[in-house]
């Protein structure tokens, strides 16, 4: 149980009101048992006194039950209860007289009056305190209805929120179809039905973005396809070789683009198998479609541990080479050296120090801004989420003049 959520504060809240209803109604009733007590007592002295006049007036009734009727006295025919009472009953007080022996008994929480005269005796049970105890127990109960009917209430209130809770982590794990409509008129309910209506809006706007963005990639592809075909046509080798690899950049970049929406959109579907780094490392150099020359001139390899690592060959391979390109674009030497030790892939560069924080870098769309007017792009932005997905660690050192990027393929944890 969650100690946090509001169906919990509202149950301690009304376990207390309950707690606090009982102890009111203990307290109230204790008085009020005194209060009956001294009541009782004073109805029992004046029936007794009631029946010393009539035995000075010489009047002898021939049922003395019938007089104390007067004083909510109703005589105990049933002798079981009757020698109960005279037996296991406590005696509150007693009057002796010539008339014969009062005696004011409490039993069961009940309080009766027994006569001795000698000749006859009579048990007498008070009603008074019977009907003065009603009203009090009316009240207990009426109050205690009402707090567990607005608790089962406010439960019922509240009960939505649990699902709208739901609704909202579906929707931020990136599942658009959410249903969170509420017919109620309720605080809970006008929230519920704002959300649903901003979430289909927005669900409208990336549809449509996604929409656009396939478009432009699937139309772009097929003049890239036909440019390929007709490149192919031309005698010249070394124009024929450049713009083969042109068209083939262009059609690798279309695909990157596409792997970028899917993980933006959070689309993409992973692929995670177990990996060698060296072949990971070599697929993203590929990825630069550099010359076989500048990539000797470029890209500074060094494998002094061999990693094998479960992650999307393809994903993986893309953060790679999108660090492989910024580090050689922006490189003082225009060199990017690589190397991996014990867990950890390093790539490494030599540069001027970023003017502002690393986590700025991060940020999407963040090249030509004003922060930073020769920015990375969306390239760390990308490489960042793609190390996540593979549920590996990005950090960033720089020291000696020399940025380095390090991919811990062993953290399990994204801070």
């Amino acid at each position: 149980m969650n100690r946090n959520s509001l169906s919990t504060k509202i149950s301690i809240i009304f376990i207390f009101s309950i707690l606090l209803l009982g102890t009111l109604f203990i307290v109230l009733f204790q008085y009020q048992s005194e209060k009956n007590l001294k009541a009782m007592k004073e109805r029992q002295l004046q029936s007794i006194n009631y029946v010393f006049m009539l035995y000075k007036n010489n009047l002898s009734p021939q049922g003395i039950s019938e007089y104390l009727t007067n004083f909510d006295l109703r005589e105990v025919t049933n002798q079981n209860l009757k020698l109960s009472v005279l037996e296991k009953g406590i005696v509150i007080f007693q009057k002796d007289s010539n008339v014969g022996r009062f005696s004011s008994i409490r039993y069961n929480d009940r309080y009766y009056l027994y006569v001795d005269n000698m000749v006859s005796t009579i048990l007498l049970e008070s009603q008074f305190t019977k009907r003065a105890n009603e009203p009090l127990w009316i009240g207990f109960v009426i109050a205690l209805i009402i707090l567990i009917w607005m608790y089962v209430s406010m439960l019922r209130s509240i009960a939505p929120l649990k699902k709208l809770s739901m609704q909202i982590r579906k929707f931020a794990s990136g599942d658009m179809n959410i249903h969170c409509k509420s017919d109620k008129e309720d605080e809970i309910a006008e929230v519920a039905n704002e959300f649903g209506k901003a979430a289909e809006k927005l669900k409208d706007m990336i549809d449509s973005r996604q929409l656009f963005l396939r478009t432009i990639m699937h139309e772009l592809k097929t003049p890239i396809g036909k440019g390929r075909i007709v490149s192919e046509m031309i005698s010249d080798e070394r124009a024929k070789t450049r713009l083969i690899g042109i068209f083939e950049r262009l059609d690798l970049l279309i695909n990157e683009f596409s792997k970028m929406e899917q993980i933006v959109s959070k689309t993409y579907y992973m692929q995670v198998k177990e990996y060698n780094v060296v072949n990971i490392i070599d697929n993203a150099i590929d990825m630069l479609m550099l010359e076989e020359d500048k990539k000797e001139r470029h890209v500074k390899v060094e494998m002094v541990s061999d990693i094998v690592v479960k992650a999307d060959f393809e994903l993986f391979s893309l953060a790679i080479k999108n660090l492989l390109d910024n580090a050689i674009k922006y490189s003082d030497e225009k060199i990017v050296y690589v190397k991996t030790q014990g867990n950890k892939i390093y790539i490494e560069n030599r540069g001027e120090k970023f003017p502002v924080a690393i986590e700025e870098y991060y940020k999407p769309f963040i090249s030509g801004t004003k922060v930073v007017k020769k920015g990375l792009g969306l390239g760390l932005y990308i490489v960042q989420n793609i190390v996540k997905l593979n549920n590996f660690k990005l950090s960033y050192m720089y020291a000696n003049e020399m940025h380095k990027f390090i991919i811990d393929t062993k953290e399990k944890k994204i801070k």
